[in-house]
Formats: structure tokens, sequence, C-alpha cells
């Protein structure tokens, strides 16, 4: 069974998601497709270099990932073939990659020269992303479908926390369908900063002071502050959307003060 994934911006309302997993299933033998999410904010490439670096890393050696979100080809921003730990990545060197893969050792980067199957360039998961699949699927040799590129294009990266004056300045980076707020800071760097110290995150009347473990933590509508899944600091509302009611979004500051 080979396994493809996807992971894209196309919302479930269009035709978009059908049409590439009828290709899927036609060009690949005995394929199995894994809906990672199509619901990624329009172009947003932190928001889904998140979700990839949190989702689909882990897959079984073999599987091709199909990730699709801000992909226009240009100059600048060529699809790409990424191989890492025998997994597969077809994607736009959007600044996405360098976002996923930065960290990570043995990360092979390939230029497509793979021709896509249609004239007009505005569907590039449906004309050219299959079909490479199909290739590597095949057992077509990843050298055979481009040419080696040695590094990412570097287009902006997430803006890192500041420790300045007693105080660590972080910036919401990730919002889920909770409304949960996601950290740019994790909870190994947070604790390196803090040491034996206390902290006081203020958020309107509340005072948040300790970490939970849990989301049940504080009372129903209260603020918390936890670690997700991912390992990254998270604010969130019991039984509720701290988004919405904290006026939280990707970007808004948010300053955690430590207490001498």
């Amino acid at each position: 069974m080979q396994l493809v994934t996807l992971s894209t911006d196309w919302g479930n309302s269009d035709h978009y998601v059908g049409a590439v997993k009828a290709k899927l299933y036609s060009i690949i033998e005995d394929c199995h497709v894994v809906d990672i999410t199509h619901n990624i904010d329009k172009f947003n490439i932190p928001s889904a270099a998140f979700i990839v670096k949190n989702a689909c890393l882990g897959f079984p050696k073999g599987t091709i990932h199909i990730i699709d979100v801000d992909c226009a080809e240009s100059s600048e921003n060529l699809h790409v073939l990424i191989k890492w730990n025998d997994q597969f990545f077809i994607c736009t060197d959007n600044g996405l990659p360098n976002l996923v893969f930065d960290t990570l050792n043995d990360v092979r980067i390939y230029g497509l020269s793979v021709f896509q199957d249609s004239n007009f360039y505005t569907f590039s998961a449906f004309n050219l992303f299959c079909k490479v699949a199909s290739e590597i699927a095949k057992g077509e040799p990843v050298e055979d479908l481009g040419y080696e590129i040695q590094d990412f294009y570097r287009k902006g990266s997430q803006i890192k926390p500041a420790y300045i004056f007693g105080s660590i300045s972080c910036t919401v980076f990730h919002v889920d369908s909770y409304g949960n707020a996601f950290l740019n800071i994790t909870i190994n760097d947070f604790l390196d900063i803090l040491k034996d110290r206390k902290f006081l995150i203020e958020i309107e009347k509340f005072k948040i002071e300790k970490i939970s473990t849990s989301y049940i933590d504080v009372r129903i509508n209260n603020p918390l502050l936890t670690v997700s899944s991912t390992g990254y600091l998270q604010i969130a509302i019991n039984k509720a959307n701290a988004s919405e009611l904290l006026g939280y979004r990707i970007g808004t500051p948010v300053t955690i003060k430590i207490i001498e």
C-alpha cells in the first residue's frame, strides 16, 4: 500500500480535494490517501509549516506527502521534492520547507524537472505533484526527477522570543480550531530561562502564575498556560475559545514577566 498525505489550504467546498484524490487513485496502484488538513488559512506559510512539521514527519518510511499552500512557482519559489528519513515531500520552496526542515539532518532537496500535464500553471498539485508522486511510487530514483539543490529559499522565518529586562517577549504563531494560541517558545527553552524563578502573565483581570498540566486545571472560562503536544507553550481557556475571547491572533505579542 502506498501512503500519500495531503496538506492544503483548499478548504472542502470546491472540487480540488476530490480531483486530486481521483487522480492519485487512478495513477498509483494500491494507493491510500490520508487527509492531514485542507483548512490551513489561505497562503499562511508559518501555519502550514507548523502543521506539516507536527503531523507528517512521523509517518512510515516511503510515505509521499503532497503540500499545496501558496504554491505558485516562480524563479525564486521552485517546485521541489524533498527526501528525508526515506519519506518524500512534494511542495514549493516558498519558505515552508525551511521552517519544517531547517533543524533536521540528512535532508536532500531536488528542484523538479518533471513536465506537468497542462500548459496552465494554476493547479500544481493536480497537474504536477500527482505525477511526481506516481513516479516515486513506481520506484523512480529521485535523482531522475530533478536536480539537487544545496539549500532552501529562506523567505522569512519564525520570529524568535526575546528575553529582555526581566521579561520574555513572545508571539502567537499558530491558533488551532479550538482557539488555543501557540506561543513561539518551547517548554524547554522557557524552563532554561526561568530556572528556579517564578513567572507572571497578566491577561485583562486574570493572572497566570503556573503551567497547567490539563485544560481543566482552572475554572471554566478562565485562561491558562499549558504545554501543547508539540512542546510549545500554549494559552488556552477552559471550555472556551482563547483566540476569540482574548483577541489573540497570529502575531499577537504576549509578555511573560520573570519574578526575581
